[in-house]
């Protein structure tokens, strides 16, 4: 059969059969490889998944913890917070702080005298506010003692600071002290200005 073909023919015919091999060998080996998809290692991925799972199932272990922690202390919160100084306005929440220091003077057996009472200012304290109050008052060395011992087991919450202390009679041993008196209260929102008015 390839003896009847012409030379042109049978130069075609050679010239066609590299031209096959090549178009087979890019066809079956290249062309495949190509667009197969990239090979995963599933053991790799098994394992991060499995490391996956078992911090989520030590995250939901400790949950039921940190809800009784949590349980926990908003009840102490809610209990230091009936401590707290409750009033509608300053002037309320300051008039009671007054009326506690002389509650706790009066019971004083030693005499303390109240010299004076300086109406302070309520200042934040992230959520809460100090209410403060400047006190002047004379008594004896004992009675201070008793006066500040007593303060401490009130049971709203209360304290003191900036406590300064001068000798008025030797004899007698009486002091002239003066003190911040402070109290905890909730902080109040703003007032809103009234419609109309520039802030």
């Amino acid at each position: 059969m390839i003896e009847n073909l012409s030379d042109r023919e049978r130069k075609l015919l050679m010239a066609l059969i590299p031209a096959l091999l090549v178009t087979a060998f890019v066809y079956f080996w290249t062309e495949p490889a190509a667009g197969a998809p990239p090979v995963v290692d599933t053991a790799a991925a098994i394992e991060v998944a499995k490391l996956r799972l078992d911090r989520a199932r030590a995250t939901s272990a400790l949950l039921p913890a940190r809800q009784e922690t949590r349980k926990m202390l908003q009840s102490s919160l809610a209990s230091a917070e009936k401590r707290f100084i409750m009033a509608d306005t300053a002037a309320q929440a300051q008039a009671q702080l007054n009326q506690i220091f002389r509650r706790v003077a009066r019971a004083q057996g030693p005499a303390v005298e109240i010299r004076g009472m300086d109406i302070g200012s309520i200042q934040p304290v992230n959520a809460y506010a100090e209410i403060l109050i400047g006190v002047n008052f004379d008594c004896q060395v004992e009675g201070l003692v008793n006066l500040l011992t007593d303060l401490s087991t009130q049971p709203e919450a209360i304290g003191w600071r900036d406590l300064r202390v001068s000798a008025t009679d030797s004899k007698q041993k009486r002091l002239n002290v003066s003190l911040t008196f402070i109290g905890l209260t909730q902080a109040k929102p703003a007032a809103k200005p009234a419609a109309g008015s520039r802030g």
